[in-house]
């Protein structure tokens, strides 16, 4: 069975909250769909993000906002803002590395910063399909070309119908893919 893979770069997820904080009242503007024409979506703000070493600029804010805030790290981020997150799920933040975000009305401080899991958004019925009964069930990924590897340990989470995986950049340019490739889920 394949899988439609997306590469995700760094960003961020706000609460309404730390939106109005940072944004004002206007909170965040919607700027496009990361995919189709329904679903995340891109907004038309960014963040600075502060660690304890130093920041970095140009973080986009995704929408909608959610029940948490979020920030989601690249392993090279890490060096430049002097941070060790963990690996988490989205929404798992239990010993999330404590970040600033500023926007050009305020700050927050929060424990926020993890490295995204790779993991593949399924449905219920394309699950079963797989033979597996469970969400957080992991398979692995086989990518193509001349840089072929092996994914392994990619988490199974609850999506929208079909398969979307989603690796970030750096995964996905070491594995030599792109937006819109196909990979194999091998077991």
């Amino acid at each position: 069975m394949k899988t439609l893979v997306m590469l995700s770069n760094h960003h961020v997820h706000l609460t309404e909250e730390d939106a109005k904080i940072l944004f004002g009242e206007k909170g965040i503007t919607f700027n496009r769909y990361l995919a189709g024409d329904s679903g995340p979506w891109a907004s038309n703000e960014f963040v600075e993000v502060r660690g304890p070493k130093g920041s970095l600029s140009k973080f986009r804010v995704l929408g909608p906002t959610r029940g948490y805030t979020q920030c989601e790290v690249l392993k090279a981020d890490c060096f430049k803002l002097g941070i060790d997150p963990p690996v988490r799920n989205s929404g798992q933040l239990e010993g999330a590395a404590e970040l600033t975000l500023a926007g050009p009305c305020g700050s927050v401080t929060r424990n926020c910063g993890i490295i995204a899991w790779r993991h593949i958004h399924v449905d219920k019925a394309t699950l079963a399909g797989l033979g597996l009964e469970y969400y957080n069930s992991r398979v692995s990924v086989k990518t193509g070309g001349v840089r072929a590897c092996v994914l392994e340990n990619v988490t199974l989470v609850p999506g929208a119908p079909g398969l979307l995986m989603h690796i970030d950049t750096e995964e996905g340019n070491a594995a030599g893919c792109k937006n819109g490739d196909m990979l194999e889920i091998v077991f």
